[in-house]
């Protein structure tokens, strides 16, 4: 099992070099303070809530009048200022939720009106997107408030007779007290939490310095081939298989123990939290770490010189940081130029992460800890692979 004190001797390395160590694991918790507290009030948490105007859906099954007057009166006439009103079919809702076009969507039921006139009870389905709970709210109080004033304006008018009822509906919408269910319903996950500043640069610094740190390791794996320590080793009997797994496995090590202490780092100096599924956080974590470090493997295998890929090593780091969302944040390039960087490990998996705190569950990550994992796995075999080429090629 050669490979394990091949693993163990990358691992010590790595360990006695204090410049790195502060490097790798004291500055990216460095940085996660001080952007943290430089972009608090860019991502929204110094602001104070305030209330502007907002889009309604609204689909109006109700046939009858009080189902018109609250659709037409109230929500697309009577509020301007504050509520643009639409009507549109069902799907039209859905869709425009979907796209968060729309704030919030309001469903009338076919017996609307009646339930109303005769006192009984109607559900009003009133859907909203996650950072639309006051708008929902708004919108909740108007329904009661409309449906209140009806029952009562019913009342008084029965007397009257129906013309005068119908005159009266226009000034419902000045409302006043029916039995009405407003079924609350939300348009994507319920549970998704805004991400704060220091939860978005933990996760985005993490990412980066881990890629840092694969580069070191590969660097020194390089370094080993130009000074023939590689050639020594491998008359020791080693393997290219051994070899391999021996590396990869010391960087893994490495960078996993590089991870904990970012999470565990910032929980308890920033209180930054990762997520309601630790579970989540940590197999999301170790399959990038995985993925990173399998190729990691792969380049070092590839690159003959270690000054190259110092130079291009490091230049790729940065741009995969910057684009990947590390640098800066992912709110301010469009939703396509996001999904495009998710070919880039660091990219899938900060998404990933910011899916995790936003209150994603264990199971909502799998795929995506999947593709990392087999990144690593695929990297591993083309790295294999080629080496083993390169061997019988040197040995013809």
């Amino acid at each position: 099992m050669g490979f394990w004190w091949l693993a163990l001797k990358d691992a010590l390395l790595m360990g006695r070099d204090r410049k790195a160590l502060l490097t790798l694991v004291f500055m990216p918790i460095l940085l996660i303070g001080i952007l943290g507290a430089a972009f608090g009030n860019m991502m929204g948490e110094e602001e104070v809530a305030s209330i502007e105007k907002f889009q309604v859906g609204i689909v109006n099954l109700d046939e009858g009048e009080l189902g018109n007057a609250l659709a037409e009166e109230v929500f697309m006439k009577g509020l301007p200022e504050l509520i643009s009103a639409e009507a549109m079919t069902q799907k039209e809702l859905e869709d425009r939720l979907k796209q968060q076009k729309l704030s919030v969507g309001i469903i009338l039921p076919r017996d609307f009106s009646d339930h109303i006139i005769m006192g009984g009870e109607s559900e009003v389905k009133v859907i909203s997107i996650p950072s639309a709970s006051i708008q929902s709210s708004i919108v909740e109080n108007v329904v009661l408030q409309f449906t209140q004033s009806a029952a009562v304006n019913v009342i008084a008018m029965e007397a009257a007779g129906p013309s005068e009822m119908i005159k009266a509906i226009p000034a419902m919408s000045q409302f006043t007290d029916a039995d009405i269910n407003i079924v609350e319903e939300a348009a994507v996950e319920r549970d998704q939490k805004p991400v704060g500043s220091f939860q978005y640069y933990a996760a985005g610094m993490g990412v980066m310095f881990l890629l840092m740190t694969v580069i070191t390791g590969v660097s020194a794996m390089i370094d080993e081939k130009e000074q023939d320590v590689y050639n020594r080793l491998l008359v020791t009997k080693l393997t290219d298989f051994h070899y391999l797994i021996g590396k990869f496995i010391g960087l893994l090590f490495m960078s996993s123990i590089q991870f904990l202490i970012i999470i565990i780092g910032t929980r308890y100096l920033y209180d930054v939290r990762w997520g309601e599924s630790m579970t989540g956080v940590i197999l999301l974590g170790f399959s990038f770490v995985f993925s990173v470090c399998g190729l990691g493997v792969l380049l070092g295998t590839l690159v003959k010189t270690e000054k190259t890929f110092n130079a291009a090593g490091m230049l790729a780091t940065q741009i995969m940081a910057a684009v990947g969302g590390s640098m800066v944040p992912l709110y301010i390039f469009p939703d396509w130029v996001n999904t495009v960087v998710k070919v880039l490990p660091n990219a899938l998996a900060l998404q990933t992460f910011l899916e995790l705190m936003s209150g994603a569950n264990l199971w909502q990550v799998l795929i995506e800890a999947g593709i990392l994992v087999a990144i690593g796995l695929g990297s591993l075999l083309i790295a294999f692979v080629s080496l083993s080429a390169k061997r019988r090629a040197y040995y013809a």
